[in-house]
């Protein structure tokens, strides 16, 4: 079995984890959210203001999610940690702040740009190239397939933005 040495992980590997999941769901998640409520014609205000309740509340979550189930595992495992706040608190911390802070980002095309197609186009697009870039620098820091590896992540960001603009397409066609 041929073994590849460690690679230095920027940021050690629970935090590294935690950015590429807070660029993940942060950008892709809030865009499916947006995408689905612009099939609902409400108004551009209300849109921005319903994306950015549900950013800050997933952004919460994830976090969340990740505190638990770090914790959790370490504990089923007997492996609990000494350092709790460093191991399970801190990679929480930079995943809500990654989320948080690279959903803004997406957040800007909707405060310039009135007409929410044009903005939520712009904002998908921003979305899938940042992913992309993500996922590019992972495979490129692991010496796998950068590309492929892009590929996969805008890809995977693509499959959410669907999910959400076809649930709010289906939901608005069942209201209406």
């Amino acid at each position: 079995m041929r073994r590849h040495p460690r690679k230095h992980i920027p940021l050690g590997a629970d935090n590294f984890l935690s950015v590429l999941e807070g660029l993940e769901g942060g950008f892709a998640i809030f865009v499916g959210i947006i995408a689905g409520l612009y099939f609902q014609d409400i108004d551009h205000d209300l849109l921005v203001i319903t994306g950015l309740i549900g950013l800050i509340v997933n952004a919460f979550n994830a976090s969340a999610v990740r505190y638990a189930s770090q914790h959790y595992v370490d504990e089923l495992d007997g492996h609990e940690k000494r350092h709790k706040f460093k191991a399970y608190f801190v990679p929480a911390l930079v995943e809500f702040l990654t989320y948080g802070l690279v959903s803004l980002i997406a957040v800007v095309p909707l405060l310039v740009i009135e007409d929410s197609l044009s903005a939520i186009m712009l904002t998908s697009l921003i979305t899938l190239v940042i992913l992309y870039l993500a996922g590019w620098y992972r495979g490129r820091l692991f010496g796998r397939h950068a590309v492929r590896d892009g590929l996969e992540l805008a890809g995977l960001g693509v499959a959410i933005i669907l999910v959400g603009a076809i649930a709010g397409w289906l939901l608005a066609g069942l209201a209406g």
